[in-house]
């Protein structure tokens, strides 16, 4: 299974993308795409810290 290329094309998308939420224009040294083999270690943080927030007083 070959990996999928990474066109100029979408370096430029990425970069703009970035410069747009940093307010700054950026240089994008390295890029590769990354296997998604199940829930990363991220979104599983991201879960937890969201079902945690979720706080209920159980007094009145």
């Amino acid at each position: 299974m070959s990996e999928p290329e990474i066109t100029p094309e979408l370096l430029i998308i990425m970069s703009a993308a970035i410069a747009a939420y940093l307010g700054k224009n950026v240089r994008i040294r390295r890029a590769r795409f990354i296997n998604d083999q199940g829930p990363s270690s991220w979104s599983q943080l991201g879960r937890v810290s969201i079902q945690t927030s979720h706080t209920f007083s159980t007094t009145k």
